[in-house]
């Protein structure tokens, strides 16, 4: 997986599949060759054999859902913890190779970036940001980084995949123990447990055994009282397994904790106390230059801009959606997410084309002809900086779904302007925690 599937396969987040990359290497893999056995025993008959080959055929082009059902299958619970620590150890190693990249990448960017001006509209605004993003002498340098994004990105979606097939299982395990454990779900959704002392399992034993102890013909009673106290044992423990630990959780809690000894590189605490804007080089400030660039790599005429944008192969083929899902954990677990949505050179970008395109409606004297131009010119770009947005706030939902931060230390403003640290803000309690609960 590290050599092959991680960084030769690319994401697709709407699909949640993996695709071989066109750009990818194409390692042979190495099996033994299949013996060789008559048609009729492979499926039965040649009908069901050309059926079988066409739906291989189909499976072979992608890794999705299906795939992970069949590795749950046929490595076994009991050996998946050798690959799921294999593959934390692989997005501890890519960490620790990113971050240098990364301080690369800081020290490229200019001392001073301000905030896109709206009066120099979305030509001026993508001109400001060419002039400064500098990383065209470090283009070998920004390819390794969103190289090693891709595959950290990658793994923490195949660990969301894995996931999503364990619980399941567990959800299917469950409806078929939850019987026999007496517990039920109620109308309003939660799990509930029906009279302590009329446990199925443990009855049906208890009766069992009541019965054949007092039958005359019974010589060893002391089995049967063993095998009802075995009951009440299994009774409590299939209980206890029944709210299992969450795969993804764990690997956001590692890269978390790989993390933490690069945080004050990576997420610079501010010297006054309020956010800093022009002299920031936090991670989420490269990120979201690597997302830019990405998109389109600075296309400096409306002809080129239009090419780029419409040939994928050119800008997005080699990574995927995985850079994004990376990017925005990194920003995430950084607590960098707020930073992010307020200065992200695409959300501004977004917001001026917004405004300039409603000033330009609104004036009497505009060509209409010259705006249908300039929206055929741009659209295709917007477009794809909206389609980025998205499966940013996707990846964010999730994470805050799944991995909801930890108070932190923070600073407030005085009355008088001066700010006040290390104040602690609570979590906001989830809107379906607060709800009323219906009666049973």
């Amino acid at each position: 997986m590290q050599n092959d599937f991680f960084p030769n396969f690319i994401l697709c987040n709407t699909t949640q599949r993996f695709i071989r990359s066109v750009k990818g290497d194409r390692h042979a893999s190495q099996r033994a060759s299949v013996p060789s056995v008559k048609s009729y025993f492979l499926c039965g008959s040649q009908d069901l054999n050309a059926a079988y080959h066409n739906l291989a055929a189909m499976y072979s082009e992608f890794f999705g859902i299906p795939h992970m059902f069949a590795v749950v299958q046929l490595i076994g619970l009991r050996s998946l913890p050798w690959i799921i620590r294999a593959i934390l150890d692989h997005i501890a190693v890519k960490v620790n190779v990113l971050i240098p990249k990364i301080y690369g990448l800081q020290d490229a960017l200019p001392k001073s970036i301000g905030l896109l001006p709206f009066d120099g509209g979305v030509a001026g605004s993508q001109k400001i940001i060419h002039e400064l993003l500098t990383w065209g002498t470090k283009s070998e340098l920004k390819a390794e980084v969103l190289q090693s994004l891709k595959e950290v990105g990658s793994a923490l979606y195949w660990m969301s995949l894995l996931d999503l097939v364990l619980r399941e299982i567990d959800t299917t395990q469950f409806m078929q123990t939850a019987p026999w454990l007496g517990l039920f779900m109620g109308t309003d959704g939660q799990l509930k447990e029906v009279d302590s002392g009329n446990r199925p399992l443990v009855s049906l034993f208890s009766l069992a055994k009541t019965e054949i102890v007092s039958h005359a013909t019974c010589q060893n009673p002391n089995s049967f009282h063993i095998i009802s106290k075995q009951a009440e044992a299994a009774d409590l423990i299939y209980k206890k397994n029944i709210i299992s630990a969450s795969v993804l959780e764990y690997a956001l809690a590692f890269t978390s904790a790989a993390l933490d000894k690069h945080y004050s590189k990576l997420s610079a605490n501010p010297k006054t106390g309020f956010i800093d804007i022009t002299t920031s080089k936090d991670f989420y400030r490269i990120f979201s230059g690597l997302q830019f660039v990405s998109i389109h790599d600075f296309p400096l005429d409306n002809e080129y801009l239009e090419e780029t944008v419409l040939d994928s192969s050119k800008r997005h083929d080699s990574w995927g959606d995985s850079v994004a899902w990376a990017g925005c954990t990194i920003i995430y677990l950084l607590g960098q997410q707020l930073h992010f949505e307020l200065f992200d050179f695409s959300y501004q970008f977004l917001n001026i084309a917004e405004v300039e395109n409603a000033a330009i409606a609104q004036t009497l004297s505009f060509d209409r002809s010259k705006n249908s131009n300039f929206l055929q010119g741009y659209e295709s770009l917007l477009e794809a900086m909206r389609k980025a947005r998205r499966l940013n706030n996707h990846v964010f939902s999730m994470l805050r779904a799944r991995c909801p931060l930890e108070e932190k230390v923070a600073c407030a403003i005085k009355h008088s302007g001066a700010p006040q640290h290390r104040i602690t803000f609570v979590n906001t309690l989830s809107a379906f925690e607060t709800l009323p609960q219906k009666e049973a």
